[in-house]
């Protein structure tokens, strides 16, 4: 048996197994649909499962709500189960016993079989959407290493012009005058709150492109992968000088762990 239930701001299909209560989500679990879906989702005592596979991006409050429907159900005698997401703070609670199963895809599929170019290219793309909903940046790329070359590629962005790709098309790992080649460098994260001041573009070639793109502002984060390797890079950028508050780092690291761990 399968019904739909209206939460402002997503879409809930719910099917009814024997075994199982499925609820599929579609959308962006922000703090209201959250609270919409953690009422639908009171009545559900054995074995559930949330499918977030249509889910944009799983943020705090998603996560908040993964913890309650865990400890419900468990406390009811059941078992809760994740599908579609790789997220590392929901893999600490399945590590720990507090999910049944988190699954990457929805159900328990194979994995992919298309070529792991096209596989990191769509991860990337994924991963800097969610970036950019996190800092509520209007400007940004994700870049993938070239092995061959040791220099970062972008392979996708939002909101920049011909003169900027085209500068920014290759960055080595080691090069400076640049926050993805800076963090590259330092396999860790690098933001600068206003590029016109920075000791890492003043003087540089870079600082007249970004002042020509409209950039004050720039957020790299290093996407690794489980082994430690760089794999790619993911840079927001604002068109002022910004600060980024302790839940936007957090929020934007957690995206970028679960882009490396989806990296092949």
């Amino acid at each position: 048996m399968a019904w739909s239930v209206s939460v402002p701001g997503i879409e809930v299909a719910v099917a009814a197994q024997p075994e199982r209560t499925i609820v599929h989500v579609a959308g962006r679990l922000d703090q209201d649909a959250v609270v919409a879906l953690r009422r639908q989702l009171s009545d559900h005592h054995r074995c559930l499962v949330l499918d977030f596979s249509r889910v944009s991006f799983v943020g705090m409050a998603g996560v908040a709500l993964v913890e309650a429907v865990a400890e419900q159900v468990r406390a009811a005698g059941g078992e809760l189960e994740v599908w579609g997401v790789d997220d590392p703070r929901l893999r600490q609670m399945h590590e720990s016993g507090r999910l049944r199963a988190l699954c990457r895809h929805a159900g328990r599929g194979a994995e992919t079989t298309a070529p792991a170019e096209s596989r990191n290219r769509l991860v990337m793309r994924e991963a800097l959407a969610a970036a950019l909903r996190v800092t509520g940046a209007p400007m940004g790329n994700a870049q993938l290493l070239d092995s061959t070359s040791q220099s970062l590629r972008i392979t996708t962005q939002r909101g920049f012009h011909q003169p900027f790709l085209d500068f920014f098309r290759r960055v080595e790992t080691r090069a400076h005058g640049s926050a993805c080649g800076a963090a590259a460098e330092q396999r860790s994260a690098v933001y600068v709150e206003d590029v016109r001041v920075s000791e890492l573009f003043v003087g540089t070639p870079a600082a007249e492109v970004l002042r020509d793109a409209g950039v004050q502002a720039v957020a790299s984060l290093p996407v690794m992968t489980v082994a430690g390797d760089l794999a790619g890079m993911l840079s927001t950028h604002f068109a002022r000088p910004t600060v980024w508050t302790p839940e936007v780092r957090r929020e934007l690291g957690y995206v970028a762990e679960a882009a490396g761990r989806l990296i092949r």
